[in-house]
């Protein structure tokens, strides 16, 4: 299913099995969001491809760190699997932390809050790299959403990209891949990755 304008995406193919869903704007600055499900509705609920910009410019840190992640070569920067340790990004956990407000919900992780409890991390961080798409460095988060009992919410994927790395303000813009489940998410990530290969950038 092609689809044009998806912010700073000119254009991707998404999988044929998807179908369009909401378009909502406003609400903070100029935030807007654009959401596909899978036709099959037993699924539909559950998953998620969305295109999102949450409404203002990164600022201070945040901003600076994102650009300079992004200025390295592409390459893993953590892992919370035991047999990737050793690729990680030495300074991995000092950068995760500085990008924590422009990670937006995803930020809220077991690297940038130490909290247990009620006050503790949503998200668990499985994974963060920078990786080349298409002739564009971009932001790639993996990891599961969860309540303060540790039950998984939400499996997710997420692609962080600077809308023009040449302009003064670092406008960060998102698409995410979302399921409630593993089994949704391993079903239906093949086609979400194969739709990457397709994107052009404005």
């Amino acid at each position: 299913m092609p689809v044009d304008q998806f912010g700073v995406i000119k254009s991707i193919k998404l999988p044929d099995s998807f179908a369009r869903g909401a378009v909502l704007y406003g609400g903070m600055g100029q935030n807007w969001r654009r959401s596909f499900h899978p036709r099959e509705k037993k699924d539909a609920g559950d998953v998620a491809i969305t295109s999102l910009f949450r409404g203002s410019a990164t600022i201070g840190n945040d901003a600076c760190t994102f650009r300079k992640v992004l200025a390295q070569p592409a390459g893993m920067i953590f892992s919370s699997s035991a047999e990737s340790k050793h690729k990680c990004h030495p300074q991995a956990q000092l950068l995760i932390n500085e990008m924590a407000d422009a990670l937006g919900n995803a930020g809220n992780n077991q690297l940038t809050n130490l909290e247990t409890g009620v006050g503790g991390p949503r998200f668990y961080l499985q994974r963060m790299e920078t990786i080349e798409l298409n002739g564009r460095k971009v932001l790639a988060v993996y990891g599961v959403f969860h309540n303060s009992q540790m039950q998984a919410q939400a499996y997710y994927c997420g692609l962080f990209v600077d809308s023009d790395p040449a302009a003064a303000d670092c406008v960060i813009e998102e698409l995410v891949f979302e399921a409630q489940t593993k089994e949704l998410y391993d079903k239906y990530r093949a086609g979400f990755e194969k739709a990457l290969s397709t994107i052009q950038w404005a």
